[in-house]
């Protein structure tokens, strides 16, 4: 029995490093490096996923570049052929590829030539491939009525909801308090763990904006076209278990889910953006103050009115079948 008493405040002394040192042990062993993506198909897959979805967002930036993609449309199509090789050629393999004649029918139609970096690499995959009815999943399209205001059936709303990444900034202008206000109150209905309500949000616009975005790693592009971010954070001081360690970022995704379809609601676009910083980059962004130490970064979210002749990713969904197991 004193033995067990002991152990037990072994644990309440040092439960949170135990449980740090386990998660990083797990992260450690499964998360997907690019040069060992090709010995799993699931991060073979998740590689491909990620390449097509960049280039499928270069689309959408409000003047993309012709040419783009020296870095990841190699390592892509490489992928690509690994996967078809060693796996199958399914869905994943031809959207992939859908991204690819995106590309190819972009530059197509701004009458541009194709760079040599791609001439050259295109040649790894089956022209005949690009035939197949499930490249035409990937790529680009215009998308207005996904920002109808108050659209009566959820579902429609869900399914329309796309990232923007080309803001209206004159008609952004028209965006009040008020508005703001009314976005909160219905972003707070999301459920948090006990109820304790914890995530917060700091709208930034200009200059301030600018400092948050310069620490974020995925705005580029478009970082001048957006009108303003809103942070999303949660109170630490909300928790009082080592357990509940990850429960921050839980919730807050949760919130900002309801905070996107709450802007939504209100006819604005957005579009989520990641805040995965190393320890050393997150202490120079501390030293602005911007947000209380007491809060964590969960994510930053773009937003503004769109822009009529944007563009959007279509960032076509895996079968529903991917995403469940029944028990």
């Amino acid at each position: 029995m004193l033995l067990k008493r002991i152990k037990a405040k072994i644990i309440s002394l040092i439960g949170l490093e135990m449980n740090a040192i386990c998660d990083y042990l797990k992260f450690k062993k499964f998360y997907t490096k690019a040069s060992g993506a090709s010995k799993d198909q699931k991060k073979l897959e998740a590689w491909i996923l990620q390449d097509k979805h960049r280039i499928e967002k270069a689309f959408t930036l409000p003047k993309p570049k012709f040419g783009f993609g020296k870095e990841v449309i190699p390592r892509l199509i490489d992928h690509l052929a690994t996967y078809k090789k060693e796996f199958c050629a399914d869905q994943v393999y031809y959207i992939g590829l859908g991204s690819l004649k995106a590309y190819i029918n972009y530059h197509s139609e701004k009458k541009q030539e194709l760079p040599m970096f791609f001439v050259e690499n295109i040649k790894k995959i089956s022209a005949e491939d690009f035939d197949h009815h499930e490249c035409d999943l990937a790529g680009y399209n215009q998308i207005l009525p996904a920002y109808e205001e108050n659209t009566s059936k959820f579902s429609d709303m869900i399914r329309g909801r796309r990232s923007c990444r080309n803001f209206n900034i004159i008609k952004s202008k028209e965006i009040t308090n008020e508005l703001l206000n009314n976005i909160i109150d219905l972003s707070i209905l999301a459920p948090s763990v006990c109820n304790r309500q914890h995530w917060r949000v700091h709208y930034f616009s200009g200059e301030l904006k600018n400092q948050v975005l310069d620490f974020q790693n995925g705005n580029a592009g478009f970082q001048d076209n957006i009108p303003y971010i809103a942070v999303v954070t949660s109170d630490l001081r909300a928790f009082y278990s080592h357990d509940e360690r990850n429960q921050p970022y839980t919730d807050g995704g949760i919130f900002a889910m309801n905070l996107m379809y709450a802007m939504q609601n209100f006819g604005l676009a957005s579009c989520p953006l990641n805040w995965c910083n190393s320890a050393r980059t997150e202490a120079r962004f501390r030293k602005l103050k911007l947000i209380p130490d007491h809060e964590v970064i969960v994510l930053v979210l773009a937003f503004g009115f769109p822009n009529q002749n944007a563009l959007y990713a279509k960032s076509p969904r895996l079968p529903v079948d991917n995403f469940y197991t029944i028990h």
